[in-house]
């Protein structure tokens, strides 16, 4: 169907019932495609929208070396994994430092401090229910301010696991939320 639809070259007379169609044939795998990435219906969806209006606007540029398929699903994967780049980029501020939330120079409202509190009442619940190695290293680090030299004195462990452990507690936290 493919070779119907498309031409082995592309040039710049595709009409419009042409990329209708494309959109029609591939919006079910490109959806397919975005959702095991990122294990999310709505997000899914807006990925491969994302994803076939970019395959419309490089549509010029497909030059049939290879089929429009493999061409379409690559810049599908390729698209999903610069949004999950880019996500976890900005996934990587946490709550890092409660007190900061405490001591902001914003207008204190009752609303505000209300928020604050359960901000800070969640964050601790959720501490709570890691591993106490875990814990116990987000704790020193964030909230005691301790360097990662002086928790590998404290804990006697070595530098490289105190990283882990604070890496990974990082990520559970994120996953809780």
């Amino acid at each position: 169907m493919e070779q119907a639809i498309f031409p082995i070259r592309f040039d710049q007379r595709i009409n419009e019932q042409k990329v209708n169609e494309l959109y029609v044939e591939y919006k079910k795998k490109v959806y397919s495609l975005a959702l095991s990435f990122v294990k999310d219906q709505y997000l899914a969806e807006d990925l491969s929208h994302e994803i076939l209006v970019k395959c419309y606007l490089n549509l010029q540029k497909f030059n049939g070396d290879c089929s429009i398929h493999f061409w379409v699903n690559r810049i599908a994967k390729n698209h999903c994994i610069d949004f999950l780049r880019k996500a976890n980029r900005r996934s990587d501020v946490l709550h890092e430092d409660i007190e900061l939330l405490c001591n902001s120079n914003e207008v204190r409202t009752p609303e505000s401090e209300v928020l604050t509190k359960c901000d800070k009442e969640e964050l601790r619940n959720k501490l709570s229910q890691l591993p106490s190695k875990y814990e116990e290293v987000l704790t020193l680090y964030y909230f005691k301010n301790q360097s990662l030299k002086e928790i590998q004195h404290h804990l006697n462990l070595n530098l490289s696991t105190i990283k882990t452990r604070l890496f990974r507690a990082k990520r559970m936290l994120r996953e809780m939320y």
